[in-house]
């Protein structure tokens, strides 16, 4: 087994720097024409999600840093798709593999250079495109140790000579019982000078079991004709675990949960069990901000300074203003707001509305399409009718309005300043403000009424069985 090998000095070196600077010299090519069908979903696999987005959208994205050329290379069913947006598309009409993959994006290449990536790579950070970019030479890779414990993970792996240099990648389908134990995996990440590229990609040939073309049958080829490749350590495995199976992808969502925590964690916000917390990719969350367990934060989620998240809330979509107090239990969704010093309670839907600064909805209630206005108080077990079986309708309630334990409020309607409105109440009209509404049926007592009802329905249930 080879012994270990040093890191590259550039490595380290861009490593420690946080600058990216973007480059007019460099096209991006994305390869994404497969489909996944390892997954075994309908899914196509770029488009799987790990923190609320596409897989496809983290390569792109950070692709955007560097430069203005990106290119995904998809197969025909997934042209035009959204999701490629900022890229130019390049076809590959059959997945005749990754060599095949970069002859359909080379009409498209205009750069000095281009870097090769992997559509299922989403952890992949700037340093590491930094160090591709920075490193002199024809062609640069990066290999990354592969964990004693991952060994039998499918990767293709980087073979060395006894001086430590570059000679060939071996596909992990093509591994003998020799180079399964070489610890260093091909991470899928190329740099090459166009003119290489474009002079010695025809010599490509299909491999004689997969008929595949593989770019990094390439690298062996660049290498037989002395074209220097220079090889970037990593220690780390992480930022280059690949997606191929559901399974990978559950880790790579926990990966990144764990970076996510501890951002927010070293910005000041207070997790009490923070492996049971759940962000997304683009949460907002301010200092001082306490989350208590088995919170569940989804995409468009903001979160100001001195509020509190209490356990088993979820949040879509929303935007928790300064010092308000979410849950236990609640959920708010679909463009809501709560205003400063808000409260929402207890087993609570909040959507597409607004709760106002100081307003309270504490126990069993559903608010939507809704402004609750500053100071006002829903009662338990109170809900919105928003909805008449063919569209939504909004309701107002103004400030310091007192509504009422489990009353019903018929949407659209307004309710005004300082109004009350009395518990049980069924709301049709308007309520104007400084007024008490009340809408219930008037009580009436039967006397002696109760055990000749109970005992009629006993006659009935016996005569029945």
């Amino acid at each position: 087994m080879l012994g270990k090998i040093p890191k590259s000095e550039i490595f380290e070196k861009v490593s420690s720097a946080n600058e990216t600077l973007k480059s007019n010299d460099v096209d991006f090519v994305i390869l994404a024409g497969g489909l996944g069908t390892r997954t075994h979903t309908n899914c196509p696999k770029m488009f799987l999600e790990i923190a609320g987005q596409a897989l496809i959208r983290y390569i792109i994205n950070l692709c955007a840093i560097f430069s203005d050329r990106i290119i995904s290379v998809v197969s025909p069913q997934l042209i035009g798709h959204h999701l490629f947006d900022g890229s130019v598309q390049a076809i590959q009409e059959k997945p005749k593999g990754t060599g095949d993959a970069i002859k359909s994006a080379i009409p498209f290449i205009d750069s000095e250079n281009i870097v090769i990536m992997c559509s299922d790579t989403p952890l992949i950070e700037s340093k590491h495109i930094n160090a591709l970019l920075a490193t002199d030479g024809d062609v640069a890779i990066i290999a990354c140790r592969i964990p004693d414990d991952m060994l039998d993970m499918p990767y293709g792996r980087i073979i060395f000579d006894e001086h430590q240099q570059f000679v060939k990648i071996v596909e992990h389908s093509d591994i003998n019982y020799k180079e399964k134990d070489y610890p260093y995996a091909n991470c899928g990440i190329y740099r090459i000078k166009t003119n290489i590229l474009k002079k010695y990609i025809p010599y490509l040939s299909q491999d004689h079991l997969s008929g595949e073309y593989y770019i990094t049958d390439l690298l062996s080829i660049l290498n037989e004709n002395d074209v220097k490749i220079s090889v970037i350590m990593s220690d780390e495995y992480w930022p280059f675990h690949g997606i191929n199976t559901l399974n990978d992808l559950a880790l790579a969502e926990n990966i990144i949960q764990k970076k996510l925590r501890s951002k927010f964690m070293k910005n000041g916000v207070k997790l009490s069990d923070p492996e049971s917390v759940y962000f997304s990719f683009d949460s907002e969350i301010g200092s001082d901000v306490t989350i208590e367990q088995d919170v569940v934060i989804k995409n468009g989620v903001t979160i100001r300074s001195g509020s509190t998240i209490k356990s088993f809330c979820y949040l879509e979509n929303c935007v928790i203003m300064e010092n308000a107090v979410i849950g236990p239990f609640a959920r708010i969704r679909d463009q809501s707001v709560m205003m400063e010093n808000a409260i929402i309670g207890n087993f609570v839907e909040i959507k597409q509305s607004t709760i106002g600064r100081s307003a309270k909805v504490k126990h069993l209630s559903y608010i939507g399409n809704t402004y609750v206005g500053y100071k006002s108080n829903i009662g338990a077990g109170t809900i919105t009718c928003n909805y008449d079986g063919v569209k939504k309708h909004k309701s107002v309630i103004g400030d310091n309005v007192m509504v009422g334990s489990n009353c019903s409020i018929i949407s659209p309607i307004k309710i005004g300043d300082e109004a009350l409105v009395a518990a049980g109440s069924v709301i049709t009209e308007d309520v104007p403000g400084n007024t008490l509404a009340i809408a219930r049926p008037k009580q009436q007592n039967l006397i002696n009424k109760a055990s000749e009802i109970l005992n009629r329905k006993r006659r009935l249930n016996r005569n029945a069985t």
